[in-house]
């Protein structure tokens, strides 16, 4: 590979081209293989979510009493113990929602970034709810909000997704 295609691939400091973006220095095409892989797993989830014979709910309020004996934080205890245990259908509702729209726009890369917003702030509450952060070393949730970050900031859906039809036709917004 020649050096001046070599440039084109990752942008310095010396081109001149002062606005470079955080997600030109790699490739788009990247992106797709954690996106759609982010996405089959909240289908997935989702789909059995759906499909269990009990109501989620009633799934979700047995595993939310258990979250005091999982070291959860104490904000989110607090939390669990006053906003959401009371409110466990609605709740239920919302997390089937966004599971449901998160996978969606990954899996066509429609909206991308606020499915991986949404996706991230899911996977954050799942590893929370298990009383991991983000550092330790068991926690795949931890590395799936990593990875939606990562989705988030690179613009995912502009390489083999709807997004790169809606950039060309409105480039400036923060959506896509």
């Amino acid at each position: 590979m020649s050096l001046a295609a070599k440039s084109s691939l990752f942008p310095t400091a010396e081109r001149s081209d002062h606005n470079v973006e955080w997600s030109n220095c790699v490739r788009r095409a990247l992106l797709v293989i954690p996106r759609v892989y982010v996405g089959v797993i909240l289908f997935i989830s989702d789909l059995g979510k759906l499909t269990r014979d009990n109501p989620f709910a009633d799934e979700m309020l047995q595993f939310l009493r258990g979250v005091a004996t999982r070291r959860a934080s104490a904000p989110y205890l607090h939390f669990v113990q006053l906003i959401v245990i009371p409110h466990a259908s609605l709740f239920s509702y919302l997390i089937m929602t966004g599971e449901a729209f998160a996978a969606l726009s990954l899996l066509t890369g429609t909206l991308t970034r606020v499915g991986a917003a949404v996706a991230g702030f899911v996977f954050l509450n799942y590893m929370l709810s298990h009383g991991r952060m983000l550092w330790s070393p068991d926690s795949e949730d931890a590395a799936l909000v990593i990875i939606t970050v990562v989705l988030f900031l690179g613009r995912a859906g502009r390489a083999w997704g709807i997004d790169s039809y809606l950039a060309k036709r409105w480039p400036n917004s923060p959506l896509w």
